[in-house]
């Protein structure tokens, strides 16, 4: 490395940012997914999984039902343009929510879609 090559540090992550991270890796929440969502590696956040995994929130009893919520996906013929908005219909009961999303903000809307499905 010659003296006009820039030095490449490691970043460091608070423990409250890998903990917040962790905590939202549950199961059936792809680890991938999150990591990426957060700009670090899929291998570092497993390794933060296995640091902090006594804090981890105890998982629901077998017994204990688990609340599914149906959700119908029609897919399109072609993938839509990123200009174009997100559209989905939730159905359950009696009620049904229509949402509407800018689609060049469909990492956001995953994001968000899938805290509020918890």
């Amino acid at each position: 490395m010659s003296s006009s090559d820039p030095i490449r540090r490691r970043r460091q992550h608070a423990p409250e940012f890998k903990r917040s991270l962790v905590a939202l890796c549950r199961p059936g929440v792809s680890i991938s997914a999150v990591a990426l969502a957060h700009g670090v590696n899929a291998n570092l956040l497993r390794r933060w999984i296995n640091q902090y995994r006594n804090e981890l929130p105890a998982a629901p009893a077998a017994s204990q039902p688990s609340k599914l919520v149906a959700v119908q996906v029609d897919l399109p013929a072609s993938v839509p343009a990123r200009d174009e908005a997100i559209e989905i219909s939730i159905e359950k009961n009696s009620a049904r929510i229509n949402i509407r999303w800018p689609g060049n903000q469909a990492q956001a809307f995953g994001l968000w879609l899938g805290a509020w499905l918890k």
